[in-house]
């Protein structure tokens, strides 16, 4: 299973970094796939993640979450 995140305030490769690393560290993330120029993060999964685990972990990394879809 896949999501996609829109997050905004991204602006360099440095800030893929940190969003590839605070997704990583999600238990169940088996991939992680960040686009700076679509400002948005697409996750696999192998199991259920909750939206708020997603948006939390983001959030606390200094980044907005504008969207989460499934993919």
């Amino acid at each position: 299973m896949k999501k996609k995140i829109n997050i905004e305030g991204m602006t360099c490769g440095h800030c893929v970094g940190r969003v590839n690393k605070a997704l990583s560290s999600i238990e169940g993330v088996i991939e992680v796939d960040v686009n700076l120029d679509e400002k948005k993060a697409t996750v696999s999964m192998e199991r259920e993640v909750s939206d708020e685990q997603f948006k939390a972990e983001i959030e606390s990394s200094g980044y907005k979450v504008v969207e989460i879809e499934s993919a």
